[in-house]
């Protein structure tokens, strides 16, 4: 709605990664007034000026790690109360974000501040597999001696970003196992030509794959599935924090395993941008 009332809401950028340069970019380009705060990759036009003529809050993917301090990747600190107070005190009533907590969320709703968080929507997940799948085998292809096609490979889950690694990896030639819980997963994963691996029963054959990718959101390699992988095996964990790997029992093993959070923002981060402004902008014409 170029030229109407939704590009004539102001945003205020805060925080953000390399993804959220491009994103300013993009929403300046379409029209829209965009001031940033505390983004390295930015210049920065100072907080009091970012939130004055604030409509709508854009803060960071995660919220935060803490649950105290507004994720800012190499800039000032910046508490959530912080924020949360100068919202108030600017009558700004609505902030877009991602990996927003539960005690947030009701901080935010307790000081009347409507907050979306982008993880929350189905498109903006689906779109986003297909950046961390590339950067999933990216990261793999450094990591590794080997190459992956040939390869024995086993995906932990089977979700929105599960199912695209495992196509992609089956297309690059890779001898592809995927862990289910759901019979319906099973059913899917072998009409695709992967091995389906009941998650119950995974511990008897993880010894025999060259790269492991976890995308399943618990604790799923723990000490005593690490004793059983290989050591010159590679492991991919891109689950939300704080991952499914034991990572220390990991080093103390001499076993390759990477956390990989937010590769979209670092492997691709224009279309990550492309992606939240699209979101965005969804968000906003229902204000």
């Amino acid at each position: 709605m170029r030229g109407g009332f939704v590009s004539r809401i102001k945003f205020a950028i805060i925080g953000g990664d390399y993804r959220y340069k491009f994103l300013s970019e993009i929403l300046k380009d379409e029209g829209y007034e965009v001031n940033v705060y505390g983004n390295k990759y930015c210049n920065d036009d100072g907080f009091e000026n970012t939130m004055k003529n604030a409509d709508v809050v854009i803060a960071p993917i995660p919220f935060s790690k803490d649950d105290i301090n507004v994720y800012m990747e190499g800039c000032n600190g910046l508490t959530a109360e912080e924020l949360t107070d100068v919202m108030m005190r600017y009558g700004i009533k609505n902030i877009i974000c991602g990996v927003i907590s539960g005690s947030m969320r009701r901080k935010f709703s307790a000081s009347n501040i409507a907050a979306y968080d982008l993880f929350d929507m189905e498109e903006v997940a689906i779109q986003n597999a297909v950046p961390t799948a590339e950067g999933a085998i990216m990261t793999a292809m450094q990591e590794s001696s080997r190459v992956l096609f040939g390869s024995k490979a086993l995906i932990i889950g089977y979700g929105r970003c599960g199912k695209v690694l495992a196509s992609m990896l089956k297309g690059i030639g890779a001898d592809v196992s995927v862990s289910f819980r759901k019979k319906a997963d099973k059913a899917f994963i072998s009409a695709y030509g992967m091995t389906a691996v009941d998650i119950k029963e995974m511990s008897s054959n993880v010894n025999k794959y060259d790269f492991i990718f976890n995308t399943a959101p618990a604790m799923v390699l723990d000490r005593e599935l690490l004793k059983r992988i290989k050591k010159d095996c590679v492991i991919i964990d891109l689950a939300q924090a704080p991952g499914g790997v034991d990572y220390s029992y990991a080093r103390d093993l001499n076993i390759k395993a990477l956390y990989c959070p937010g590769l979209p923002g670092r492997i691709a981060p224009y279309t990550a941008a492309e992606i939240l402004r699209s979101a965005i902008i969804d968000i906003v014409h229902c204000l």
